[in-house]
């Protein structure tokens, strides 16, 4: 598949050296940020020495300084426009221009095996920065199609579109065509689900509900391209996209990049995904630090969710 491209046959050996050589930071940073956490006039000054002009204009938005949108330079110098906000996420965005918590070992995968010509969908998009950064690879003959249900956010997504290669889909990959319910988390945006049970697991979670459009994976690769590889972040509602897609992961065999959580949340909503991946002939892989993978047994799933260090993590399936 695409991760065994070779140096010599490899047009984009050189993008994936220098991104890979940028990348090698992302960890310190992340965790920079995290040192740095709260509102002490001594972390306030670690932030500022450490992150620059790009503290001052995360400062100077929090601050109503700016406006609420913001412009943040990502790792490798992308761009992307966000909506000021306090999310932990975010704010590792502004300071560090990559996700935060474990993504940079996804980021790097993705380094290492996105190609020309791949057909990336992007599940559970948000303001898209997979989108933009499968754009350097893709290439003019690839497709990137993100999906982002909730209206304000899929307007962003548009905003940050990475040119025609894109196409921004206002909807979310569900079991079904037509309307669901989102629930929308009171600690952010990013934590929104369709899984009704998502809700009673996660105590945090707020009333605030709005309709939005859905469908299936099925249904709309029926109609375009159908992916080479897909990224799942769809916040437990794992399963029901993959039942709305099973002719898609049978016949066009994409490569898979799901998010899983940790203890019990991914006992309850995580391990049936991946469980029911495996049944579709699937294996799963564990990312590594530098962005490799390794091979992850079927029996060995449940320890591996249970011993996770973070919240959550990616998990790789390829065909077998």
């Amino acid at each position: 598949m695409n991760s065994k491209i070779g140096p010599m046959t490899d047009p984009l050996a050189q993008r994936r050296a220098r991104l890979l050589a940028l990348a090698a930071d992302l960890p310190a940073r992340c965790r920079l940020i995290e040192l740095s956490e709260g509102n002490f006039v001594l972390r306030k000054l670690r932030k500022l020495t450490w992150f620059g002009a790009r503290y001052l204009r995360w400062a100077a938005a929090r601050a109503g300084l700016r406006p609420g949108v913001v412009e943040v330079p990502l790792f490798w110098g992308g761009r992307m426009r966000l909506p000021y906000s306090e999310e932990a996420d975010f704010v590792t965005l502004y300071l560090a221009g990559v996700p935060g918590g474990p993504e940079y070992k996804l980021v790097r995968y993705f380094i290492r095996t996105l190609k020309p010509g791949d057909s990336f969908y992007d599940a559970g998009a948000n303001y898209g920065f997979y989108t933009v950064l499968a754009a350097e690879f893709v290439g003019a003959g690839g497709e990137i199609h993100a999906f982002e249900p909730l209206p304000e956010i899929a307007a962003g997504l548009e905003r940050n579109s990475p040119g025609p290669v894109a196409r921004i889909v206002p909807a979310a990959l569900w079991d079904r065509c037509g309307t669901a319910t989102l629930y929308r988390h009171r600690l952010g945006d990013v934590f929104n689900t369709l899984e009704a049970e998502v809700t009673d697991f996660d105590p945090t979670r707020g009333p605030l509900r709005t309709e939005v459009r859905c469908t299936t994976l099925d249904e709309y690769a029926k109609e375009h391209r159908p992916p080479t590889v897909i990224k799942i972040d769809v916040e437990g509602g794992e399963k029901r996209l993959i039942a709305g897609g099973l002719e898609t992961f049978r016949k066009a065999r994409p490569v898979i990049a799901m998010e899983v959580w940790a203890r019990e949340g991914g006992e309850r909503f995580s391990l049936p995904s991946c469980l029911a991946l495996i049944g579709l002939g699937y294996a799963a892989h564990a990312l590594n630090e530098d962005g490799t993978t390794s091979p992850l047994a079927a029996d060995d799933l449940p320890a591996f969710i249970r011993s996770m260090p973070a919240a959550w993590d990616n998990l790789v399936f390829l065909p077998a």
